[in-house]
């Protein structure tokens, strides 16, 4: 496919960037509902917890990887990468902002880059922002239950 419009570029692009933060969105969501359900880790030892919140953490690593997926499907799908594994490596470092690596993308793509690094950039704030909510609601039950235990 050869075109030399950077604005059509950027309305296929918007296309994985939205599905990638559909996916972030639902992966943030069972996240935060699990946590809910089997509420903080209260009354629990360390180990359990450290457990606890590693699985939580699989979890978003897991959506993390579906949307670096989905990125990838994009650029194998426009020819832009002809290989699986060269098209994850591209996608899985500029999706975490570390940059291109070896590789850059055919000039007819090369907007599709930036678009990928915007998409990881909100996903990890966004990620950022319930591991935070998370982190706050445990320390928060576990004040609360010493201050019961001292009695004040």
């Amino acid at each position: 496919m050869q075109h030399s419009s950077p604005l059509l570029e950027i309305l296929l692009g918007t296309v994985p960037l939205l599905g990638t933060l559909f996916i972030h969105g639902a992966g943030m969501n069972v996240v935060q509902w699990r946590f809910r359900r089997h509420g903080a880790p209260r009354r629990r030892s360390r180990l359990r917890a450290n457990i606890y919140f590693a699985l939580m953490i699989l979890m978003i690593l897991a959506t993390h990887l579906a949307e670096i997926a989905l990125w990838t499907g994009t650029l194998i799908f426009l020819e832009a990468i002809p290989s699986l594994r060269d098209a994850f490596y591209y996608v899985a470092g500029t999706y975490t902002t570390l940059g291109y690596g070896e590789g850059t993308l055919p000039e007819i793509w090369r907007l599709m880059g930036p678009m990928i690094a915007i998409s990881g950039l909100l996903a990890f704030g966004w990620t950022t922002s319930v591991l935070m909510s998370l982190v706050t609601q445990v320390n928060a039950e576990r004040n609360a239950e010493e201050r019961s235990r001292e009695g004040g």
